[in-house]
């Protein structure tokens, strides 16, 4: 049995009276997903964990198998680093450190400055670079890696405001804290960092740690470098295309290809596909309605269309990680809808599409942890 999971990342949200009362997964043109429906069965995942973050590492790690209450704390950073061949040692902690935008009033205006492109964030980067006992490393776009060799920190006592959760918000209620005090060496860092507008937000801190590999052989198609690295901690095979971009101009096609071409090789294949996420975060129902459609003609159209053509056994999920909402560019811990659909596998439901609205009300509520999603569509006990 082949597993493919497909993750429209944040594509969870509510509904809107600008959509006629509909979420933009349900204003959406999706065929594909919604023939997914028909064939196959739906159900209300619980991807988010009490106590942990509201995030996409949760998330996925719960996706993959994992109960997330076992990991953390764990950042997300400790695995772009892995992604970068950024070298940690036990006493190191890595943050995950955004270029965000500044206003004149000092509140935070855009988590990702505007989508930033590379070559801009280079030129930032070169300005600001901060002093020992600091690293920085660039990533993608307002992605960045800041590393502290030997950090004397205890991680549970620093408290650290993730960006994209603060939009808006004046930035002097948001800095770093330890042991309830503000921590003046990495407040010292974010200020030396403003700069027409920009400035370094760290956050999501994380010494590195051994994990129990995979019980099964997976491929992880995605542009983030945090997938990517998490996949590789966990012994699978992370490949990002070129052109993957984590937005909606990302190459999906090619992120089709890099799976399809590697059916033989896997018993989990996952494509990640970030851009309704982003789409949410800046609150633009247009661009998650877009980012949604392009993912159902590009990825969930071909991916179906191959499974089935290949005559063998096979289970094709479709899963977002969490609820991020175009009403305020949050997420939420709301269980999530998903649809399977393959082998051995008969509707037990009489809906005709995908609606978030639809199956909540089929279900009834009643709802799946995300790490038992693996091995109940293997069909293997790990």
């Amino acid at each position: 049995m082949k597993l493919i999971i497909v993750i429209p990342d944040g594509m969870a949200d509510l509904c809107y009276p600008e959509l006629d009362n509909l979420s933009p997964v349900e204003y959406a043109s999706t065929p594909n997903l919604d023939a997914v429906v028909r064939r196959g069965q739906v159900g209300l995942a619980k991807t988010m964990v009490s106590g942990l973050p509201l995030g996409s590492l949760v998330g996925i790690f719960g996706l993959l198998g994992y109960n997330p209450a076992n990991y953390f704390p764990m950042g997300r950073s400790v695995f772009e680093a892995r992604a970068l061949n950024i070298p940690l040692a036990a006493d190191d902690v890595a943050f995950r450190c955004n270029i965000v935008r500044v206003n004149e009033d000092g509140r935070l205006v855009d988590f990702t400055a505007g989508q930033i492109s590379d070559a801009a964030a280079e030129r930032y980067l070169a300005k600001v670079a901060p002093a020992a006992p600091f690293e920085l490393y660039h990533d993608l776009s307002y992605r960045n890696i800041l590393v502290w060799r030997n950090c004397p920190l205890v991680l549970p006592r620093l408290c650290l405001a993730e960006p994209h959760e603060h939009v808006g918000q004046p930035i002097n209620r948001l800095l770093p804290v330890y042991e309830g005090q503000i921590y003046q060496p990495m407040v010292r860092l974010m200020q030396h960092s403003r700069w027409d507008g920009l400035m370094l937000w760290p956050w999501g801190a994380g010494r590195p740690a051994a994990l129990p590999p995979l019980p099964y052989r997976l491929t992880m198609i995605t542009a983030l470098s945090f997938v990517a690295g998490l996949t590789q901690s966990l012994e699978g095979q992370a490949i990002i295309p070129v052109g993957a971009t984590g937005y909606r101009n990302t190459d999906l096609t090619a992120k089709c290809a890099a799976l399809t071409d590697r059916l033989a090789e896997l018993d989990v294949g996952i494509i990640h596909c970030n851009a309704p996420d982003e789409e949410a975060h800046i609150q633009s129902l247009s661009g998650k309605i877009a980012a949604i459609e392009a993912i159902d003609r590009e990825v969930i159209g071909p991916l179906l269309a191959t499974l089935e053509n290949r005559g063998e056994p096979y289970r094709l999920l479709v899963c977002p990680d969490h609820y991020t909402c175009c009403r305020d560019g949050r997420h939420r811990p709301d269980p999530v809808p998903f649809a399977v659909c393959g082998t051995g596998l008969r509707p037990d439901h009489a809906l005709t599409g995908y609606s978030e609205t639809a199956i909540h009300r089929t279900i009834s509520e009643q709802h799946i942890d995300s790490y038992s999603l693996v091995a109940l569509h293997l069909e293997k006990k790990f």
